[in-house]
């Protein structure tokens, strides 16, 4: 809570319990009704047009004090703001705006962590495009670009809010399955990861790709795998090898298949 603690020095150095901070979504202090923030003196804190909010104090605050205050808290508020704006870079992956391998691990620990402590399933679906080579040999790299962003854009259209795409090879991608509250809606019939990946896979036929033009040779189909947290796998490594097996499977039997199940090197798996 960097701001808590800023807050806190704050109020420390000019010895004033009473000094605030109003983030600009809520509107500056003086020009709204609300009674928590509601004080003789705001200072704005930002930098340039970029504005975070309002330091706000009572009467009889050192207003210069306040001010370096205010230029001090927009200082780190921005360093902030820029650090995580390079985190997010480090971890998206620049083609397709998935998260990148690296993003996909941080992701899946931090999830399977909340998943162990509130005994709750988490699902990597790995999957590829069938014959990608094939489409990025005969119809150019620009072509086959173009497959990768618009599979994750169809990808994210039909996964939940929580679920994330990510990209962890060249034309590989895993998605993480987690919902952690469930149905927003308690009447409705929660969605299954296989009936989401079936959509996908529906989506995916279906979907016209302008740049392969009028030749291309009938409609793009994948291949995935699916891999369930804690029976097939405990750790981020584990999941991604048994999903990846699985979809290794489903291009043995034929491609176009989700498959699920054990590892086919163990007892063979159920193809869907």
């Amino acid at each position: 809570d960097l701001i808590g603690v800023l807050l806190t020095g704050i109020r420390r150095r000019l010895g004033s319990p009473d000094v605030r901070f109003a983030p600009a979504e809520r509107g500056r202090p003086s020009q709204c009704a609300i009674a928590e923030v509601r004080a003789p003196l705001d200072l704005g804190v930002g930098v340039g047009s970029r504005r975070f909010g309002w330091l706000t104090a009572n009467e009889g605050a050192d207003e210069q004090a306040l001010a370096r205050e205010a230029s001090r808290m927009a200082h780190w508020l921005t360093l902030r703001e820029e650090h995580s704006l390079l985190r997010d870079q480090a971890l998206a992956d620049e083609l397709t705006g998935a998260l990148n391998r690296r993003g996909f691990f941080g992701h899946l620990r931090h999830v399977l962590a909340e998943a162990a402590d509130r005994r709750l399933p988490v699902t990597v679906m790995v999957f590829d495009v069938d014959d990608f080579k094939t489409y990025n040999d005969r119809f150019g790299h620009a072509a086959g670009d173009d497959i990768l962003r618009e599979s994750v854009r169809l990808m994210k259209s039909a996964i939940r809010p929580t679920d994330r795409v990510c990209r962890v090879g060249g034309d590989e991608f895993a998605v993480v399955f987690f919902e952690p509250e469930g149905p927003r809606d308690p009447g409705s019939k929660p969605a299954t990861v296989m009936t989401i990946a079936e959509r996908f896979q529906r989506q995916i036929a279906s979907h016209r790709f302008p740049k392969l033009g009028s030749e291309a040779p009938g409609t793009l189909t994948i291949s995935g795998g699916l891999a369930t947290y804690p029976w097939d796998g405990r750790t981020p490594e584990e999941l991604l090898h048994h999903a990846d097996m699985l979809a290794l499977e489903s291009k043995r039997r034929g491609k176009n298949a989700i498959t699920v199940g054990q590892r086919p090197e163990a007892h063979g798996p159920d193809a869907h």
